[in-house]
């Protein structure tokens, strides 16, 4: 039997609504909505429900699916606003962006323009010092649903050529959508656990969700739905559902493993409202959906998503410390131009007494865009490049590099395999520098001070993996508990312990602990934190060992060579003094407190404050004694931790000389 085509609902489009509003609210910082990107999932499973019904539609209508017409359509649905959006951001880029940021967003957007750049942030995602601030990151969704048309019309193709005009044929189309359900979900939880980005960014472990919405679909096409759910379960439905997706907003976070098994809580609640909504669709739920003002916010969804991100990433660019109202300002601005691309873009793409139907033209269209869009890139690229060519931008982006090279740092989840000794190699006295990314940016100083006073350092580092011996510690770019840190973290110590260095230097990123007011993504309470260094404070302690903790150095909050750069080039907004920061932003109190009160009645365990070498009277600055302080916002490049060296030493030299004496 076919199933009749479905009357228009406006609880859908009102569902789309508010799902955006998670979305926007999410990116730009809303503290309370901090699992808002959960409204991503919300449009993968809306997409799979609408998509599987017309296809379901047309191959039992048929018996096949005219795959060059589903592109096509897709293809002017999706095409013409994300080309005018991608333009747009690029010339955004080259005119506002700082010269040494603008070929990373050139490149970045020619894998977008072709639709891939979900692999391209998958890659970069497990790189610890690549930068978040990309205004294409948002299109991984988008090129994640574009992968999803590419092989779904396959597999109702395959289903149609092997069972069209059988009985049977709905419940083949059911086997075929919860077998690729459950094969992509599969896929998802274990992907999560070992790498978790791909998980996240990849379409093969994004299927399952499109997969429950066309679940959700060929359920909503038989009949028998309505015989088998009583309209007051289909009320029950519908408030379990958006219970679902509030508690998904309300309580994850950024260091929510995900997607994972977390994602199914949003997925299936979505499918618990459109199974609700198409059985109830005068209950309370749907009115509440499909009222006029969410409906407004679905209509023109796509164009803001679009938009929104590279605005808000201006705004940023723009002003460093622009705050949550900030972004949801300009994200206001960014609703003004979706509404406009809706208006002169999207609907008349839309409209067939516009725009002459042909399949073939819009599909082969659709890859001349992408051509069009990857070249325009490409040209950019050559611009780029071209505005960083001058002596002081090659010294800038210079800096962005300037870390020491060695083989010593190995990855979040593979450890050093090499030798890790610098200073004088051949020298007796053993000093041991140990901790994350913010102790070795102190090792250019440390090496240093080894060669002029003949120590044997040996550097202990690993990303993301901080001295405190927190065995609950959740990494924020893993997703899950960094068991890597910990296993190595014990090895190390029981390491130092065995050989009795002269010394032990330790140091760590105070930020894995939120200031107040912030939602920080690793999850760490002073509590924690004070645990954690009084367990490793507490072993070296016992052994003997002098112990100095290097205090962190102030986060300035801004990419530093960046800074310098629009400063350079004088780009709109761009100025000196906006390349200082507070030494009271860039600090954790809490954290230096914690830190204060671990080390409280052990012997052999001193600190050492350098934050004064680039703050004077709570003023911090990027460039000190002509040296560029930081190759990021917050880790030491090597001319200045290298210069810093002498200064290092004689801090060092009177903490050891106070432990001794006690």
């Amino acid at each position: 039997m076919t199933p009749d085509r479905p009357a228009f609902r406006p609880d859908i489009e009102g569902l789309r609504g508010a799902a955006i509003l998670l979305v926007v609210a999410f990116h730009a910082g809303v503290p309370w909505l901090a699992g808002g990107y959960v409204g991503v999932d919300v449009f993968f499973v809306l997409s799979g429900f609408l998509i599987t019904g017309l296809l379901a539609r047309e191959v039992i209508d048929t018996g096949t699916v005219d795959v060059t017409s589903f592109y096509a359509r897709r293809a002017r649905r999706l095409i013409p606003a994300f080309f005018v959006v991608l333009v747009a951001t690029i010339a955004l880029a080259l005119f506002f962006y700082a010269p040494i940021d603008r070929p990373g967003v050139a490149s970045d957007a020619r894998a977008v323009a072709l639709h891939y750049g979900n692999v391209l942030f998958a890659k970069e995602a497990v790189n610890y010092h690549a930068s978040a601030s990309n205004p294409f990151l948002h299109t991984w969704s988008l090129a994640v649903e574009e992968q999803f048309y590419v092989i779904w019309p396959l597999l109702f193709l395959f289903v149609g050529r092997f069972y069209a005009g059988k009985e049977t044929i709905n419940r083949q189309l059911m086997t075929a959508v919860v077998l690729a359900s459950v094969v992509s979900f599969a896929a998802s939880l274990w992907v999560t656990g070992v790498a978790q980005p791909w998980a996240f960014f990849g379409m093969p472990t994004r299927i399952w969700e499109f997969a429950f919405g066309g679940i959700a679909a060929l359920l909503v096409a038989r009949a028998s739905i309505d015989r088998r759910i009583s309209a007051q379960t289909a009320v029950i439905l519908q408030i379990a559902g958006l219970a679902g997706l509030a508690f998904s907003a309300f309580v994850y976070h950024d260091a929510t493993p995900y997607p994972g098994t977390a994602a199914v809580i949003p997925a299936l609640s979505t499918v618990a409202i459109l199974l609700g909504g198409h059985r109830a669709p005068e209950s309370t739920a749907s009115r509440i959906l499909g009222g006029s003002v969410l409906r407004w916010f679905g209509r023109v969804s796509y164009s803001w998503y679009l938009w929104h991100w590279p605005l808000v990433g201006l705004g940023a660019v723009l002003d460093w410390q622009i705050g949550v109202a900030g972004k949801l300002a300009w994200s206001a601005f960014a609703l003004v131009l979706a509404v406009l691309t809706l208006k002169f873009v999207e609907e008349p793409a839309r409209d067939p007494a516009k725009l002459k139907y042909n399949p073939q033209v819009l599909a082969a269209g659709a890859v001349a865009a992408s051509i069009v869009g990857a070249l325009i890139a490409t040209g950019a690229f050559a611009i780029a490049r071209r505005q960083v060519s001058t002596p002081v931008q090659r010294a800038l982006m210079a800096a962005r590099r300037d870390g020491m090279r060695h083989d010593c740092w190995g990855s979040l989840l593979e450890n050093a395999s090499g030798p890790c000794v610098f200073g004088d190699r051949s020298s007796q006295t053993t000093v041991v520098l140990m901790g994350d990314s913010h102790a070795e940016h102190w090792l250019p100083a440390v090496d240093r001070l080894g060669r002029e006073r003949g120590w044997r350092v040996i550097a202990m580092v690993k990303p993301a993996c901080p001295v405190a011996d927190m065995e609950e510690f959740v990494n924020a770019r893993l997703k899950r508990d960094y068991s890597e840190c910990t296993s190595w973290r014990r090895e190390k110590l029981r390491r130092i312990v065995a050989m009795k260095p002269a010394l032990v230097l330790l140091s760590s990123y105070d930020h894995y602990i939120a200031k107040d007011g912030e939602s920080g993504g690793w999850r760490v309470t002073p509590e924690m934190w004070r645990t954690g260094l009084r367990r490793t404070y507490g072993l070296l302690s016992r052994a003997g060992i002098p112990t100095i903790s290097i205090r962190d150095i102030p986060q300035a909050g801004f990419d530093a060579p960046g800074c310098l750069s629009r400063s350079a080039a004088r780009t709109p907004f761009g100025n000196n003094r906006r390349c200082e920061f507070s030494l009271a932003d860039g600090i954790v109190p809490s954290a230096r407190a914690a830190q204060t009160d671990a080390a409280r009645g052990l012997r052999n365990i001193g600190f050492v404050e350098m934050a004064d070498r680039m703050c004077d009277r709570g003023r911090c600055s990027v460039v000190r004694r002509s040296a560029i302080v930081f190759r990021d916002d917050d880790h030491l490049s090597a001319t200045f931790s290298r210069a810093e060296g002498p200064e290092l030493g004689r801090r060092i030299g009177v903490v050891f000389a106070q432990i001794a004496r006690r």
